[in-house]
């Protein structure tokens, strides 16, 4: 029995993530902001872009549809510049970028559009290839229904990386599933140089890589046989390629695993109180005892990569409880603080004390 910590993920903002599909998103109606005449702008389409963004045109020529001309642009553009301008109107649908269309409708006025005129919209998309590392359970990356035979996702590292092991969390693949991690030089699938085929498991699954030596810039999952016939998509909440930390085997026999629940005080009609159960979760604390300086060092830099300062985020990370069981992943939150005290020249104990991080 080990514990292993994996709380390092390769996958960052600088990975290009690229599924077979991905559920579309959508785009909101469009709000006026300023409306001097009588003519109408209607924003639609199927969002495919990753992150939310919020859409606005502007009237910059006035007239009626045809001859009135707009610009646009979206929250993530720098400096709020605009992306385009002097584009004529239109009673037909206009393609801006990531599926979000706009088309004009004149009013009871001629001109239909005065100069200033403005419309925003809002673009979302809940199940963006982004959300597979955003440490958030309630949030997926799904596939377009109904889910393609096989279905990959990719991910470029832009340079090689060399993981030790890979997770997917809360996914619902079906346990018939032939799923392989894949590794590569390049982004040809043919002959992949790492092939590994993954043991099924619900709802995390996860794989220690054997092959080696292992440096590659392109990695994929591939799913084959995914999706069961009650399954209108596939999914998976969170991936994991990265290293692990795996502390030498000086803990004490003592883990305390257990469950906590979450739960609030209602009032029923009469005023009298009553629990409300909001949710339940595992507790985990784990004593450490003849820990070397070296590896209390290594769990304060664990400590202080969770507890992000800079980032302002306390992070979940995935723990093996015990690495003979693949069963044993969780995605938990340190709770409390980081207390090792000394009880030799070269030894320290501690307990570490998990909370299960909830979907």
């Amino acid at each position: 029995m080990g514990h292993r910590f994996m709380y390092r993920n390769l996958i960052d903002d600088e990975t290009l993530i690229t599924a077979t599909s991905v559920e579309k998103g959508f785009v909101g109606a469009g709000v006026p902001r300023v409306a001097g005449a009588g003519g109408s702008m209607i924003f639609s389409g199927a969002y495919t872009g990753d992150d939310q963004e919020v859409y606005s045109v502007e009237i910059e020529a006035p007239g009626d549809v045809g001859s009135a001309r707009f610009r646009w642009r979206k929250t993530s553009l720098p400096n709020n510049g605009w992306k385009a301008s002097n584009i004529p109107t239109a009673l037909t649908d206009i393609e801006l970028d990531s599926g979000v269309k706009v088309r004009f409708a004149g009013g009871l006025d001629s001109p239909a559009f005065a100069l200033g005129d403005h419309w925003q919209a809002t673009a979302n998309r809940f199940y963006s290839p982004r959300r597979i590392y955003a440490l958030d359970p309630a949030t997926k990356v799904r596939s377009a229904s109904p889910p393609e035979d096989p279905w990959s996702l990719e991910l470029d590292f832009g340079a090689r990386i060399s993981p030790d092991a890979f997770i997917a969390h809360l996914h619902n693949f079906s346990p018939g599933a032939s799923l392989r991690i894949q590794a590569n030089a390049s982004a040809n699938w043919r002959a992949p140089a790492l092939d590994e085929r993954l043991t099924w498991r619900g709802p995390t699954l996860i794989h220690y890589l054997v092959t080696r030596p292992r440096s590659y810039r392109h990695w994929r999952l591939l799913a084959e046989g995914a999706a069961t016939g009650q399954e209108a998509h596939l999914e998976v909440s969170e991936i994991y390629l990265g290293g692990f930390f795996e502390p030498a085997d000086h803990f004490w026999f003592g883990n305390v695993m257990g469950e906590e629940s979450f739960e609030e005080t209602g009032r029923t009609e009469y005023m009298a109180e009553h629990p409300v159960l909001l949710n339940r979760g595992r507790t985990i604390t784990l004593p450490y005892q003849r820990i070397s300086d070296a590896q209390r060092g290594e769990f304060l830099s664990m400590y202080r990569a969770v507890k992000d300062v800079e980032a302002g985020r306390a992070k979940p990370f995935f723990v093996h409880l015990d690495v003979d069981d693949p069963a044993s992943v969780i995605l938990a939150h340190v709770a409390g603080g980081f207390f090792p005290r000394q009880t030799g020249p070269d030894d320290f104990a501690f307990e570490l004390a998990l909370r299960e991080r909830l979907a």
